[in-house]
């Protein structure tokens, strides 16, 4: 059912009813952190977050609401290009509930459900299943202003180094930003990159295959034979842009002997899961990693349903993809039973985490502690993962060998490579930010107040305004003068 969109006065009245809220429960959140200078006597960041997508926006909103007000927000992305959600996600709806909560950080009235109200209606809302993507990403743009965060755009960093003192982020147009702490909140791909098999990379011209994760023209499949290998969400999500493009057979091969039709994702949204799966033992935590990873995420019902609807989309089970060459002007796939022959193939197999694949990662690559260096698989399956980053429980990276990269732990990995770390509770997922958030949040604020600690009595000791000032008659009770001394200085 379409809903009319309301008028821009309810989106106002909304947001100024969240300021309301917001100076409701302001207290606590003047600011405390005390100045820090570079050498040239400049004041310094006191968090830097990079990634101006969901994590980053409710990161940066915690840490004002904490009274951490010098901060600053990178994005490379143009403004409402920032994370996945107008570049190549294709899914129509996101993937979570639509009772997903976290972004708002307790505040009703900043939730999607309140934005999707004022912007439709109550009954909009509850005629939905899932929220439009799309809506999402207006939520996310609304979220922005109303809340008002220091975001610099088409900001691509090239390089992060660090010292005991603090971090630089180096610019691509040059520049170099000074930071206390840094947070890394970009996304799935934010610590490597997306993964097309070298079966596919070596054997075809760069133009004959894609990831799902690529932006593409769509139109140009119109007419064509199309293979994708995978089967989980994403590889749906492509499957239905190619037939609405008017492909003229789509073919989803897996490697497996069934769909991935059990949302595992779900199924571990607990306050107990969520909230304290960080704190399982390590060896849990790796065969908890290696469970998962043969499951691959479900696809969305609506892209299942939409791709089965088409007499020209085909499954094929127990296909992976053997061996894959150029036939003439044919791209050839030998699986174990069968032969295709394709105009175009596309690769939905996920993300590699590896540091070493992100250029202004490579000096945290250098001398972080990763799982290999903490600990030793039982067997040889999954030792891919052992190229994360061993974390603290609270995302900071740790030092490889102790006192060899003072001031790593200044960083805090708010992005894939917290995913071994931190269990179930990664930090890419809406679903995990309503505990993962104020976790990382009170990390930073925790260190930032352990540096000012030894000025506390300083701190207090500076102030001098007395909370009552004396009448005349108590002054002179008191035998203090008629004014010009203060009256802290009482007996």
């Amino acid at each position: 059912m379409k809903f009319a969109t309301a008028s821009k006065d309810a989106l106002q009245e909304l947001a100024e009813r969240v300021q309301a809220d917001l100076k409701m429960m302001d207290y606590a959140t003047k600011p405390w952190v005390e100045p820090r200078f570079d050498e040239s006597g400049k004041q310094i960041l006191d968090v830097l977050i990079i990634g101006a997508g969901q994590s980053g926006l409710a990161v940066g909103h915690a840490l004002q609401r904490r009274g951490v007000g010098n901060i600053l927000i990178l994005d490379s992305s143009p403004e409402g290009k920032e994370g996945v959600w107008s570049t190549f996600a294709r899914n129509y709806e996101i993937r979570s509930p639509k009772d997903i909560t976290g972004t708002e950080l307790g505040l009703p009235s900043l939730s999607i459900q309140s934005f999707y109200e004022a912007k439709y209606s109550r009954q909009a809302w509850n005629e939905i299943k899932r929220i439009p993507r799309l809506e999402w990403l207006d939520y996310l743009q609304w979220y922005r202003s109303v809340v008002n965060l220091p975001i610099r755009n088409n900001a691509k960093v090239v390089d992060i180094d660090y010292d005991a003192q603090g971090v630089s982020v180096s610019l691509a147009d040059g520049e170099t930003l000074r930071a206390r702490l840094v947070v890394l909140a970009t996304g799935m791909d934010g610590g490597g990159a997306w993964r097309v098999p070298d079966s596919i990379k070596n054997s075809l011209p760069r133009e004959r295959y894609n990831h799902s994760s690529d932006i593409f023209d769509e139109t140009k499949l119109k007419n064509k034979n199309v293979g994708i290998l995978g089967s989980g969400a994403a590889a749906f999500d492509i499957a239905v842009a190619a037939l609405t493009a008017g492909a003229s057979r789509v073919d989803m091969c897996l490697r497996g002997p069934r769909l991935p039709m059990i949302d595992i994702v779900r199924e571990g949204e607990t306050a107990g899961h969520l909230n304290h799966s960080h704190e399982i033992p390590d060896r849990m935590k790796w065969d908890l990693a290696g469970f998962r990873a043969g499951l691959r995420q479900s696809p969305a019902d609506h892209h299942f349903f939409k791709a089965c609807s088409f007499p020209n989309f085909f499954i094929h089970v127990n296909a992976g993809w053997d061996e894959i060459g150029l036939d003439g002007d044919d791209i050839l796939v030998k699986t174990g039973e069968k032969t295709f022959r394709f105009d175009h193939v596309f690769a939905a197999t996920g993300v590699t985490v590896d540091m070493d694949l992100r250029p202004e990662l490579r000096k945290i690559s250098a001398n972080a502690a990763l799982w290999k260096h903490r600990f030793t698989p039982p067997d040889s399956e999954g030792l891919g993962r052992l190229n994360f980053p061993y974390l603290s429980a609270n995302y900071q990276f740790i030092e490889r060998e102790p006192g060899i990269a003072p001031g790593i732990d200044r960083i805090f990995a708010y992005n894939a490579l917290a995913a071994m770390s931190m269990g179930i509770a990664g930090a890419v997922s809406i679903s995990a930010m309503k505990y993962a958030v104020p976790r990382v949040v009170s990390a930073v604020t925790g260190f930032l107040f352990k540096e000012q600690e030894d000025n506390l009595i300083d701190f207090f000791a500076g102030f001098t305004t007395p909370a009552i000032t004396f009448p005349p008659h108590v002054r002179l009770m008191l035998g203090l003068p008629a004014e010009g001394e203060l009256d802290a200085a009482a007996p």
